[in-house]
């Protein structure tokens, strides 16, 4: 299931995420990280955070969850894609992630989509890498592939588990994201 929610934050509260004073980004990419499931290709940067309470407030009352704390650096993070930077098709193992994955974007862009494939559509992302996921536990995918343009203050929030690539962008695009219950490697 996906669920994209718009004007997720209020103004000031987006205006708070952009203005944050961020201590760094470190550089992930599957030639430098060594992956918690299997090497599908990606680049992006990454910068902990501290929780941000409106987020989780607001994941509570639309996903009836019960977020407060932060266990884990997955939890909630600061992202920044660069140009050419992108993710390749992958998904997340529920067992590893939780149940739930969140993307609140904070720019409007023209490129840089959020991509679920259905089955046939994967078949041309396939790596190595995706089917040592598939092997590992049940990818899930979309009957008809469904392509989301990253928005300003808009939420998708997804279970884990479904089948989805992030296109290479050409500017600096910047979310916050997190697995709110990652409960580690096995």
């Amino acid at each position: 299931m996906i669920w994209i929610h718009e004007n997720f934050l209020k103004d000031n509260e987006i205006d708070e995420l952009l203005n944050m004073n961020l201590k760094g980004f470190n550089h992930i990419s599957n030639k430098n990280t060594k992956p918690l499931m299997s090497n599908t290709e990606m680049s992006y940067r990454i910068c902990s955070i501290d929780i941000y309470k409106p987020i989780y407030e607001k994941l509570n009352l639309l996903h009836n969850l019960d977020l407060f704390e932060k266990h884990h650096h997955l939890n909630m993070q600061y992202k920044k894609f660069e140009e050419g930077d992108y993710y390749a098709l992958h998904a997340e193992n529920p067992k590893i992630y939780g149940d739930l994955v969140y993307i609140l974007y904070l720019s409007n862009e023209i490129d840089g989509e959020l991509i679920f494939p259905s089955r046939e559509d994967a078949k041309k992302e396939w790596s190595k890498g995706f089917q040592e996921m598939c092997n590992q536990f049940n990818v899930t995918f979309v009957n008809k592939t469904r392509t989301i343009l990253p928005k300003l203050n808009m939420c998708i929030v997804m279970k884990t588990g479904i089948a989805h690539l992030v296109r290479s962008c050409n500017n600096t695009r910047l979310n916050i994201c997190g697995w709110p219950q990652f409960k580690g490697t096995e």
